[in-house]
C-alpha cells in the first residue's frame, strides 16, 4: 500500500442485519446441543438396550453429524464475515445465516406442528 492511500473503511452492518446475525448464532448453539443432548437420549427412548446403544449407535450418530454440520456452518459464516474487506464475502456470510435460521425455523415450526396434529389426532 503506498503512503498516501488510505485503507478503504468497511461498511458497517445494518440492525437488521446485525439482529439476523445474533439469533442465528444463539438459533444454531440452541440447535446443536438439541441435537446433542437427543442423540445423547436416544438409546434410552427407543428402548433399545444392547451393545450398538452407546454413542456409536447410528441414530445417535446421525443427531451428533447433524450438530456438526450445523456448528460447521457457522464457523463458516464467521469466517467469510472476518473476511469482510473482500467484496464478496460479507454477503455471502449475511444470506448464508439467513437461510440456516430460516431453515432452523422452518423445522421448529414443522416440529410443532407435527406434534399439535399427532397429539389432536
Amino acid at each position: 500500500m503506498a503512503v498516501n492511500q488510505r485503507p478503504r473503511p468497511v461498511r458497517r452492518l445494518s440492525v437488521g442485519w446485525a439482529l439476523t446475525l445474533t439469533f442465528d448464532s444463539l438459533a444454531t448453539a440452541l440447535a446443536s446441543l438439541l441435537l446433542c443432548g437427543l442423540g445423547l437420549l436416544l438409546p434410552g427412548i427407543t428402548e433399545d438396550y444392547g451393545p450398538a446403544t452407546g454413542p456409536t449407535s447410528p441414530s445417535a450418530l446421525a443427531f451428533y453429524a447433524a450438530a456438526l454440520v450445523l456448528i460447521a456452518s457457522l464457523a463458516a459464516t464467521v469466517t467469510l464475515l472476518s473476511r469482510a474487506g473482500t467484496g464478496r464475502a460479507r454477503p455471502v456470510a449475511l444470506w448464508l445465516s439467513a437461510a440456516r435460521l430460516a431453515l432452523l425455523v422452518i423445522a421448529l415450526a414443522t416440529f410443532v406442528a407435527y406434534g399439535i396434529l399427532t397429539i389432536e389426532s
